[in-house]
């Protein structure tokens, strides 16, 4: 039981990892400093743990079986909402260093990849990243569930132990995401806006590919 719970956390920490959870943090993590970075990836990675941990566990204690045209139908949404993601990363995107006069005829510099345009801004810093995550955990529920059945046998506080260490699993790797995307972004600050353009170009390609993929 100890090895299938470590394995749990281990499949946590892979799911995490996966490419459309990287590139959706990416997407919101890689403008403003390191603190609001890592903010915004806790706060999608317990929308992604809350949602994916609770239909998990209901499913299996309710004997529930989730077809896999489901899933399928599942991953559509979530390679839509990615592609909607990287639309959204390239249309708020703004200069690194926008400069401007005053009256007083003295040029100001401001860093708006810190505050950010204002819509944007409200969307990183409000419920979001908590929300979006949530959606992306929808497309993950039947593969977490066919690793559960064994503990839900043995003992119910198992299953829960099972559900968050893998749920800490997730929650750890994309804290990891988002800080390595955020000290990317910092370090390639002069390239800036290409970078976010990377990320928003490849967020569309992916959530369009999945959204092919599975619409089937």
């Amino acid at each position: 039981m100890l090895i299938v719970l470590g394995s749990l956390f281990g499949q946590g920490l892979l799911h995490g990892v996966g490419p459309d959870h990287c590139l959706a943090i990416g997407a919101l993590a890689s403008r403003g400093g390191l603190r609001r970075a890592l903010a915004v990836s806790v706060r999608f990675g317990l929308g992604h743990t809350a949602v994916l941990g609770a239909l998990a566990t209901a499913t299996v204690i309710a004997g529930v079986v989730i077809p896999a045209r489901w899933e399928s139908a599942l991953e559509v949404v979530g390679g839509a909402s990615l592609l909607a993601l990287g639309c959204w990363t390239l249309l708020s995107g703004v200069p690194s260093d926008a400069t401007h006069h005053h009256g007083d005829g003295v040029m100001h510099a401001h860093d708006l990849t810190e505050h950010g345009p204002r819509a944007s801004a409200v969307a990183v810093k409000g419920p979001f990243p908590l929300l979006a995550g949530a959606l992306f955990g929808l497309s993950g529920v039947r593969s977490l569930v066919l690793a559960l059945p064994l503990m839900a046998q043995h003992d119910p506080a198992v299953l829960v132990a099972g559900v968050l260490l893998f749920g800490f699993g997730v929650l750890l790797s994309m804290v990891l995401v988002g800080y390595l995307t955020q000290r990317v972004a910092t370090a390639a600050r002069r390239v800036e806006r290409g970078l976010r353009a990377l990320v928003g170009l490849s967020s569309m390609a992916c959530g369009a590919w999945w959204v092919i993929d599975h619409i089937g």
